[in-house]
């Protein structure tokens, strides 16, 4: 079984072999089934990684913009792994996530290591400028938001997993509530999800999570 690392971030590597090793999730669905979410692992997902650095302080949140039901929970499924293939990004630039909350409040591991989900962040919070894929583990929620017609809203369910899967992660990566970001909160695009969350309501809810889980 992979372990989170402890509080204080990953192992200081001294080796290329050691980098990898440090920088990737392999910890992530053990961890977030221990959380007592409802996890799928996705085929390869241990070894499925876009090329380049990925050294991650914090998580950032998403929507996927694809509209989902109770029946059909997770639409973006197929994209946000790629072609599926382990080791390799997908000919559609996958993996494109870490983690997908799907309308159920289930839980898919997409990745362990760097997954193209966001361009270059601005500062927001604690985390500083830089390429969004390094600096951020990146969940998407799985509703249409304005993408769709009708307009959907992430469920309650889904934000309370979410608060979950950030709280996991960030205590995971020796860090708090505040390296919790919203993709609005950091793009230099003006991208808006996850639409209509409250990022401060979240982010107390994550710091209540940590305090009384110990992560």
């Amino acid at each position: 079984m992979a372990h989170a690392p402890r509080a204080g971030g990953p192992l200081s590597p001294s080796s290329p072999e050691d980098l990898a090793a440090a920088t990737s999730l392999l910890w992530l669905a053990d961890a977030l089934s221990d959380a007592g979410l409802t996890v799928h692992e996705t085929p390869g997902w241990q070894s499925r990684a876009a090329t380049g650095l990925f050294a991650p302080v914090g998580v950032l949140l998403h929507h996927t913009g694809a509209f989902a039901t109770p029946e059909a929970p997770a639409p973006s499924l197929a994209a946000l792994t790629g072609d599926g293939t382990a080791g390799t990004g997908g000919a559609s630039g996958a993996p494109r996530c870490h983690v997908l909350v799907d309308r159920n409040g289930e839980c898919w591991v997409i990745a362990a290591g760097r997954a193209h989900h966001a361009g270059r962040a601005l500062a927001n919070g604690p985390v500083p400028e830089g390429p969004a894929d390094v600096l951020y583990v990146g969940v998407q929620i799985e509703y249409a938001a304005t993408s769709a017609e009708p307009t959907q809203y992430a469920t309650s369910v889904q934000k309370s997993v979410a608060v979950v899967v950030a709280a996991r992660i960030v205590g995971a990566l020796g860090h708090d509530h505040r390296f919790v970001r919203a993709h609005r909160e950091t793009s230099a695009a003006g991208r808006a999800d996850p639409f209509n969350w409250d990022m401060v309501s979240i982010r107390d809810s994550v710091r209540q999570t940590l305090g009384r889980t110990g992560w």
